[in-house]
């Protein structure tokens, strides 16, 4: 719950103005719905009477008084709508913003892509809740029902306490409610839901596969499965926004009951009139109606729950900056600082029982190539990840350029660093679309250079097409190898001062990937190549080879 109070207070302070006008307006169409039906009942009542016992009643008045009520209402509740709304979605864009930035800044290493996708989204849209169906409806309720209470209080003792006690139902309701928010159910729906998405994914995906080796079918029952137990968890929801409606309603008929004996009751004894008993009756009857606002919040308390801690969670691991001492490096030969240096870095996946990394320490000068050897598994691939920023330290500090990495712009942070990592992904779009992602302003000329030093050329002028051959889904229509090579003609065309490969010449054979290997060699001129391999005709380009299990330490 401490999540969701903090959610609200970051609503508040993103926009404070916006914040409090949205509860005041969203006041009027309660407040103007109650006091219509209420004194609708008064006037027709009176009016009736009027009519029967031959007395003068002035009928411009209140009727004038009921026209104004039915705008107000209107009104209020077009303006609350528009201000609530524009309330929520500004402080929607800068949370969305600020918990990508999060992610993108580190706190995502060992997740899927579509599982952060849907946190991403799914997580920020049942934040809106928070404000729209708590924080509004629970200032409307406090006002109304304070005024109210002064109302009951000048009307009659035992008409405030009736009314207090039914107030405080109603509020014991609430606070049951809050405290008794099944987190693990909603838990279970979103595992459940995300179980089903991510199956479903890899089924169409690897269709295939599983269409030759009979798994096709299994598949099937996998995604189904997954299907109902989400059905269950959301059974689970269902039954608890019922049993809420149930509760509320029974508290606003016992109340509606008990207040129309105490009136009638007022009438025979002549210390109510009927017109103000009527009113009195209709009053209480539009008061579930101001409750109920509040329920489909109540409702979706444990999903709104579970969302605010994980975006919390996500915002409490943001950048981890390393100390401000670190700047630049000592240096190598000459003037300029080192491209890369890694100074005693620890890293450790999150939840992983021993560290991968562990006051590792390196440099890599301009127009050096260093190569990372060591066994499967021994955290080659985490450097890379260090060293483009994609997961951060736990503690040491990173380098490039003689600037720490962690305080370098994101911008001029891909200026300065390019990497082709061992699955590099290529969009269901043109060959010249695909390479213009690290280049827009390349020219034809640029992207056909690139495409010579991947040795891709004469592949792409097999094409009628050339550059506008359209590619499917994650480079369908190219092998393999030619995916890798297209991938490194995009690398190229960015020119950076530092090269991050990961496996470069993985799925190529023996001819092309020398041949690659000595077109990149001849190409990237004066940067600095960190090259992650365990082939050895990538390694024998290295100047260096840093071997993970005798790595080098300061």
């Amino acid at each position: 719950m401490r999540h969701v109070l903090r959610i609200m207070r970051d609503q508040y302070r993103t926009a404070p103005g916006l914040f409090w006008l949205g509860v005041l307006v969203a006041i009027l169409p309660a407040a103007a719905g109650i006091l219509l039906l209420g004194v609708a009942g008064w006037f027709i009542t009176a009016a009736a009477i009027a009519g029967l016992s031959g007395v003068f009643l002035n009928i411009f008045v209140p009727s004038a008084i009921i026209r104004a009520l039915a705008i107000i209402r209107t009104a209020g509740r077009y303006g609350e709508r528009v201000i609530t709304h524009d309330a929520t979605f500004r402080f929607l864009a800068d949370l969305r913003n600020r918990v990508f930035s999060a992610y993108s800044d580190g706190g995502t290493s060992g997740q899927r892509s579509g599982l952060l996708l849907n946190r991403l989204t799914q997580d920020i849209d049942a934040l809106d809740q928070i404000y729209l169906r708590l924080v509004v409806p629970a200032g409307v309720i406090l006002v109304c029902s304070f005024a109210l209470v002064l109302f009951w209080a000048s009307v009659s003792r035992d008409i405030l306490l009736l009314g207090l006690f039914f107030l405080g139902a109603w509020g014991a309701l609430t606070l049951r409610s809050f405290k008794r928010a099944d987190v693990k159910a909603a838990r279970r729906a979103d595992a459940a839901r995300e179980a089903m998405r991510l199956r479903a994914a890899d089924m169409a995906s690897g269709r295939r596969d599983l269409a030759i080796y009979g798994g096709l079918e299994n598949a099937a029952l996998n995604v189904l499965e997954a299907d109902r137990r989400f059905a269950d968890a959301e059974e689970t929801g269902e039954r608890r926004t019922n049993q809420l409606l149930k509760q509320s309603s029974f508290i606003g008929q016992v109340f509606l009951a008990s207040i129309l004996v105490m009136c009638v009751l007022g009438v025979m004894t002549q210390s109510l009139s009927p017109a103000l008993a009527i009113g009195l009756v209709l009053l209480v009857l539009a008061l579930p109606e101001l409750f109920g606002q509040m329920l489909p919040g109540l409702s979706r308390l444990p999903r709104m729950t579970l969302a605010a801690a994980r975006v919390k969670t996500a915002q409490s691991k943001n950048v981890c900056i390393a100390p401000d001492t670190i700047e630049a490096g000592p240096g190598l030969a000459g003037d300029k600082p080192p491209v890369l240096q890694f100074r005693d870095v620890t890293f450790r996946y999150p939840g992983a029982a021993r560290t991968v990394l562990d006051t590792l320490s390196f440099e890599v000068a301009p127009g050096e190539v260093v190569g990372v050897a060591g066994r499967s598994g021994c955290g080659k691939s985490t450097i890379a990840s260090l060293a483009s920023r994609l997961v951060v330290p736990e503690a040491g500090a990173i380098l490039v350029n003689g600037f720490n990495l962690q305080k370098i712009d994101e911008p001029d942070l891909r200026r300065q660093i390019t990497v082709l990592g061992q699955k590099p992904y290529l969009f269901n779009d043109t060959i010249e679309a695909n390479l213009r992602i690290a280049k827009k302003d390349a020219t034809d000329d640029m992207l056909w250079q690139a495409l010579e030093h991947a040795a891709l050329r004469d592949r792409v002028l097999e094409n009628a097409s050339g550059l506008q051959t359209v590619l499917g889904e994650g480079g369908l229509g190219l092998s393999g190898g030619e995916r890798r090579r297209l991938a490194l003609a995009r690398a190229l065309l960015t020119r950076p001062s530092l090269f991050i490969l990961d496996e470069m010449t993985e799925g190529l054979d023996d001819v092309i990937a020398a041949d690659v290997l000595q077109r990149f060699l001849e190409f990237k001129g004066s940067a600095a190549v960190l090259m992650i391999a365990h082939k050895r005709r990538e390694l024998d380009v290295a100047d260096r080879i840093i071997r993970l299990d005798q790595a080098p330490h300061a």
